[in-house]
């Protein structure tokens, strides 16, 4: 069974270890997938926004997928490196739970910070092993799941996502087919005019623009899980007109090449 047949695009799984002090900067490079990380040693600290989350070991944290934040990484008297076990995923068809990032950038308390890493242990090496172990794979990571999304904070929800969310599910859903905003707005029940006005006041951006920027994305995603593919490949598979103007438009959303991303987003340090 392969993880894409229940639309999962991502799953990996690594312990991370550094003996040097270090920074990152991704405010200009949002994440292309969701994080849900244990600190082992050393310390951290996440600025996102407007807010600082220090993190020690034994401190869960979760990044959500399209976050742009900075992070430090330090060791401390205790420890001779920095250490943290992250597990990174994504969905083709996202999770309710997950969905238009239900759950902000967080630290939480988990009782049994050892069962948890147990389990990352565990499905590290399920992963790492023959494509038979996948099923062992997903239970265990949905396993994780139910374990850490109670002790989550979820981020709260206003109307007006809720006017416009059936237009939000058809366009992560389809955001590679021809849509008009007449179309999405019929899905809402709402007028055209009214429907547009809202849906912009949400999201920042107009439904066509939005729907773009989620065709870019999911080009980036697919770069980090096929990066054997060549950007002809690449620009064919998201109906991009060539692979000039799939470069333009990726540099336009990223500020960067899909190659310079791709070597970026493979470093394992998040």
């Amino acid at each position: 069974m392969e993880l894409n047949e229940i639309d999962i695009t991502t799953l990996i799984v690594n312990k991370y270890t550094d003996g040097h002090n270090y920074t990152r900067n991704y405010n200009g490079e949002p994440r292309p997938f969701h994080t849900i990380a244990i600190m082992l040693q050393g310390t951290g600290t996440l600025f996102y926004k407007k807010t600082q989350i220090p993190l020690s070991p034994g401190n869960v944290f979760y990044i959500p997928q399209n976050s742009t934040y900075a992070s430090a990484w330090e060791m401390d008297d205790k420890h001779a490196c920095i250490s943290y076990f992250s597990m990174h995923f994504a969905f083709e068809k996202p999770l309710k739970e997950f969905y238009d990032n239900s759950y902000p950038l967080q630290k939480f308390h988990v009782q049994d910070v050892v069962d948890l890493i147990e389990k990352y242990e565990r499905l590290q090496r399920y992963l790492l092993s023959a494509p038979e172990s996948n099923y062992f794979s997903v239970s265990l990571f949905f396993e994780i799941l139910a374990t850490v999304l109670p002790k989550m904070s979820v981020a709260p929800s206003g109307s007006l996502v809720q006017k416009i969310e059936p237009a939000l599910e058809y366009l992560h859903k389809n955001f590679n087919r021809s849509v008009s905003v007449k179309q999405l707005a019929a899905l809402c029940y709402l007028s055209e005019s009214r429907f547009f006005t809202l849906f912009k006041k949400q999201m920042g951006v107009s439904p066509i623009q939005y729907k773009n920027q989620l065709r870019i994305k999911r080009a980036a995603q697919y770069i980090l899980i096929y990066p054997y593919k060549s950007i002809e490949e690449t620009a064919n598979e998201f109906n991009f007109s060539s692979p000039v103007f799939f470069i333009r438009q990726f540099k336009k959303h990223f500020g960067t090449t899909p190659f310079q991303y791709k070597n970026k987003m493979l470093n394992p340090n998040l």
